[in-house]
């Protein structure tokens, strides 16, 4: 007979905690779902980030480019060199490029 009282026990201490976790997995599947959303969130804006790194990147070296055809070009020629303007050209280029990344 106490072996009988033991057994119910357990089946009712058992029907208790099944239900709590249950609970628990659930809130724990919720919290998942939160989590997998918000580093889909940082990935996005560290993807972006490292996109406008790289394209700032190519500017700063279309920078060093001009420097160095200003430098042999005389001022005067400035204006119409095709060089130098190639150059600013693609200078303005990598900026539109950084502001629309920027507003995506």
């Amino acid at each position: 007979m106490e072996n009988n009282e033991f057994k119910k026990k357990i089946d009712k201490l058992w029907r208790q905690g099944k239900k709590e976790m249950n609970k628990v997995l659930k809130d724990t599947q919720k919290l998942a779902r939160k989590g997998e959303t918000q580093v889909k969130k940082e990935y996005k804006k560290a993807e972006k980030n490292l996109e406008v790194m790289f394209v700032s990147l190519q500017k700063e070296k279309l920078y060093y480019e001009l420097g160095k055809s200003l430098a042999k070009t005389s001022k005067k020629n400035w204006k119409s060199s095709k060089k130098i303007n190639k150059l600013l050209a693609k200078i303005k280029d990598k900026n539109r490029k950084i502001s629309q990344i920027k507003r995506k």
